[in-house]
Formats: C-alpha cells, structure tokens, sequence
C-alpha cells in the first residue's frame, strides 16, 4: 500500500512540491557542513512522503521497500553531499518530468518544477562537482536566490484533484540522460579547451540540438531513406528470427485443408522451439497438456479463451522480447482457431447438405404420398365408374412407380443425383393426363420443344399446385390455372389461383429459407428455389393480389 493514504493531501499536490524542492534546495544552499542543512533533509525527506502516494497511487511498497527506502534516506543524511544530492535530483527529476504531460495546471506546475531543477543541476550543482568557473560569485548568489524563490511559486498554484495515472518513466529516463549528456559534456568541454563554463555549457546545447535535430530528420521515412522509426519497428518485429518467415510458415502450414487443428498446433510449435532463445513450449488446452523441448525458470505465459501457452527462455525475457513473443504466439492462436473455426464450418456444411438432401427427399415422398391419397379417394368413390377406375390406376400407377424409384434412388445416393430429361411438350401431356380431372385448368401456347429436367419440372409444379389445393380446402370457390408459354426456345410455366393474397412478410421470406406456415409454404418452395438456381431455373411469385396469386417458372434458351 502507498505509504500514507493520497486522500487527505490530494487538495495539497503543488503546495508540498513546491516546499519539498524549497527544503532540498535551501539545504543545499546552506550547505554540508552546517546542521541546519540536516534539518531541512529532514524537512525535504517528510514532504517527499506525503507527496509521493500522490504522484504514484498505483505504488505499492513492502516491508522490505520500506528498509530499503528508510536506509537510503538515513545514508542521504548522514553523507550528504553535492554528489549525493546531484543523483538524488536526477532521481527527482525522473519522477517530474513522467508527470510533465499532465493536463491543465498541473502540467505548468510541474513544468515548473522540472526547469528548476534542470537549473540548479547544471548551473550551481555541475560547476561546483568540478571547480569550474564561469559564473562571478555575485551572479552566482544571485542564480541560487532566484532558484530558490522559484518553488515558493508552487505554493500558490490551486491542486485540482485528477485520475490517478501511470509515470512515464521511459521519458523521464531519456531526459535524465540528456541532462547527463549536457553536465558531463559541458565540464569536458570546459576541461579540453580551457573554455569557461558557460560558453562550453552553450556550445553543448548546441551539439544536443544537432544531435536530436538531425535524429528528428532521419527518423521519418524521406528521400528514399526508409527512416529510424521503421528500422526500430523491424528491430522489435525480428527478435530471435525474421516475422516474415514467422507468418509465411504458418500460413503455409494453414494452407494445407489436410492437416488437423491439433497438428497444425504441433507442427508450428515445433518450428518456433527451433529459434535461438526459445528452449521449450507447453500448452494447455481444456485438460489436454503437452510440452515440446524443455523447462527453464525463464517463461512467459499466452492465455486465451480457449489456449494456454507457455513459452520457456534460455535467458531472461526482456520487456522487448515478452513484446514479441506475444505477437508470435498470438499470430499462431489466431492462425489456430481459424483451422478450428475451418473444421466446425466443413462440418456445418456436411450437416446442412444432409439436411437439405433429406428436406427434399422428404418433399418428393409427400407429393408421391398426396398423388397416391388423390388417386385413392378418386378410386374409393362410389360414383366412379370401373372403367374410370381402370383407366386411372393404368394411367397413374406407372408414374407414381417411377417417381417412387427416383426418390429411392436419390436417397441411396445422393452423390449420383441426375435429373432426367424429357421434352417439354411431352412432359405438358403427361401433367395433363396425371392431374385430370382435379378440377384445374391448363392452357398452353406451344410452338417451340426441347429438353427439360423433368424431376426438377415435376418438384416444383407438384409443390405449387398441391399448395394451391391446400388453399381451395378453406376456398372451396378457388380456380387454378395453370399456364404454359414456349416461345424461341424459352419457356414460362405460371400456376395462379383465385384465393387470399399471400402476407406481405411471408412473401419477402418464401423463397430465402424455410418458414413455417399454416398452408403448408415454407420449406417445400424454398427447396424449388435451390432446384430451380441449380439447374439455371428462375422462381418468382410475380403477383400477389387478392383473388390473383401466381407463381412463374422461368426457363431460358438451352
């Protein structure tokens, strides 16, 4: 936990940074060897631990940070001097400048915090570390006064209470050693050409503003240079071995519908152990483990949904290294799941081409099954002649014989299914003959004849009709018409009653998937429309008024 609650100082964030950078600075000030210089450590150490569960509310310390942190304090105190000081204020600064893109006020008020001690650093602490002269003692009086004005200013800058956040260290880092960079190169400079301190201190910044001006230049893709960032993106990309070979291996392996899940999973893990640094993985999938290579105390661990890999290391894993090797495992789960995703989808397919294979056979026994109820109650009738009863069982029962052997057929094997062709005139008589007298009406106006599929003709006009009779029970007035048109080798087969229009909804959805309805459309058109596309046929229900309902089968020229 922070070492004291942020809740009750959080209204005096500045107040106490102000005063925390006064205390270390006026200790400074005074100097090593007086001891009043040690009251105001004292003073500076205090205010830094009631200011820091602010800055860093996510911190949490440990009995053992809290030693470690006690001994270095009671060590700043009693050897306390400027070298101390000048690391502990790199330290200081480490921790401002992470905060220095607050928002608001709080920026200006720790902007203002990271400049002084930027100048306290390199204009009081540096020259004094190393004798330099460059600044007159009146001058120099002058500079640590004004410093030491300048974090009284906190103190009447307003805390805002905000959102705990995170500290950049990685830019406080890069500033520390810029800082670093401008002391040590500015005392060399100094010490080389005999310069004094100022003017090596200027020429300095000028040699970091090349520096970091031309790495501003260059870091950018430009003049057919393909820039730093892109290089320091291919750096991390390419840790322990190319990306590229990475993704291309798994996506040759994936290439391959052969290869089960399981050994696609195998396989790339036995690809990506044969990297450098890697001497072992373990997977956990469910209760399923396997381990390929072997253990190390170097690890990190990928947890998916489904997938826990863990990835064992000759070496430490740095934070680059953890960083790529999260990538790498994440490509292989993805790559992974979509092989699984792969199987379930061919298996999906297996299940709904059985589903449909049996949908339609199941269709084409109903039909077979109405014909025979029709001819049954046509033969069963006590005003039927015997001579009409023959000349229907001779007319009927060869057909109902061989679409019965048809069906059979398809049910055996569904793989050899092949519709049989007829010609589209004799195809007309026949259905003729096989509804007559069921009080339907045909037309036709035929001067053209080629070859058709009859099952697939003989599916879809028993579907429509048998639906149409199915209407005519709560109709008993309906008509039906049915109307064939071939012209210039195309054809056009219409069915039309006279009853009730079909719903609007249900007709948007007839053909698209099956649907239930209470006259029986639904699953049975929705497998004429997949008969009709697969044979280049074209379904439509063209007009849906009330007392004109009408179905249309289109067949173009062969």
């Amino acid at each position: 936990m922070p070492l004291l609650s942020d809740n009750r100082f959080s209204g005096y964030e500045h107040q106490l940074l102000g005063l925390m950078l006064f205390s270390l600075l006026m200790a400074i000030f005074i100097g090593s060897e007086n001891n009043l210089s040690l009251s105001f450590l004292i003073t500076h150490f205090g205010l830094f631990l009631l200011w820091q569960p602010i800055l860093k509310r996510e911190q949490s310390f440990s009995g053992i940070n809290l030693i470690l942190l006690t001994g270095f304090v009671l060590a700043f105190i009693i050897w306390f001097n400027l070298w101390i000081s000048a690391f502990w204020m790199l330290l200081l600064l480490s921790l401002l400048t992470g905060r220095i893109f607050a928002r608001g006020i709080g920026r200006a008020a720790y902007g203002l915090a990271v400049i002084i001690i930027f100048l306290e650093l390199v204009l009081i602490i540096n020259p004094k570390l190393f004798g330099l002269s460059g600044i007159s003692k009146s001058l120099s009086m002058i500079s640590e006064l004004v410093l030491l004005g300048l974090p009284l200013l906190l103190v009447f800058i307003p805390s805002r209470k905000i959102q705990p956040s995170h500290i950049d260290f990685l830019r406080g880092f890069i500033v520390v050693i810029l800082t670093l960079f401008l002391c040590m190169g500015s005392a060399l400079t100094a010490f080389s050409s005999s310069t004094p301190y100022l003017q090596s201190l200027v020429i300095t910044i000028f040699i970091a503003a090349l520096f970091l001006f031309s790495t501003a230049v260059l870091w950018s893709p430009r003049a057919g240079f393909s820039g730093f960032a892109q290089l320091w993106e291919k750096y991390l990309l390419n840790i322990g071995g190319p990306f590229e070979e990475w993704i291309s291996r798994l996506a040759a392996i994936e290439a391959n519908t052969s290869i089960r899940p399981e050994q696609f999973l195998k396989t790339s893990i036995q690809h990506l152990i044969s990297r450098s640094w890697v001497c072992g993985i373990l997977w956990q999938e469910g209760e399923h483990e396997q381990i390929s290579g072997k253990q190390s105390s170097h690890f990190t661990n990928y947890i998916d949904d489904e997938i826990k890999i863990t990835l064992y290391a000759y070496n430490p894993i740095g934070p680059a290294l953890i960083l790529h090797t999260k990538l790498l495992l994440g490509v292989l789960i993805f790559y992974y799941k979509a092989k699984k995703q792969e199987q379930q989808l061919i298996k999906q397919a297996h299940l709904r081409a059985i589903y449909e294979t049996g949908a339609k056979l199941t269709h084409d026994v109903k039909n077979i099954l109405q014909s025979t109820q029709t001819m049954t109650q046509i033969v069963l009738d006590d005003d039927t002649r015997l001579e009409d009863v023959q000349s229907i069982l001779q007319q009927q029962l060869p057909l109902l014989t061989q679409r019965l052997k048809t069906t059979i057929d398809k049910l055996s094997d569904p793989q050899r299914e092949q519709s049989k062709t007829a010609t589209i005139s004799s195809w007309w008589n026949h259905l003729k003959t096989r509804y007559n007298r069921r009080n339907i009406d045909f037309f036709d106006s035929i001067d053209c004849d080629f070859d058709i599929p009859v099952d697939i003709y003989d599916s879809i006009i028993e579907n429509l009709l048998d639906n149409a009779r199915s209407k005519r029970i709560l109709e008993p007035n309906l008509e039906i018409v049915v109307r064939l048109e071939c012209h210039n080798n195309s054809a056009r087969l219409t069915v039309c009653d006279t009853g009730k229009a079909i719903e609007e909804q249900l007709a948007t959805e007839l053909f698209t998937a099956p649907i239930n309805s209470e006259d029986g459309l639904g699953i049975g058109l929705y497998q004429c429309q997949q008969q009709a596309k697969h044979y280049g046929l074209e379904l439509e229900l063209y007009e849906n008024v009330g007392g004109r309902v009408c179905f249309g089968l289109e067949h173009g020229a062969p």
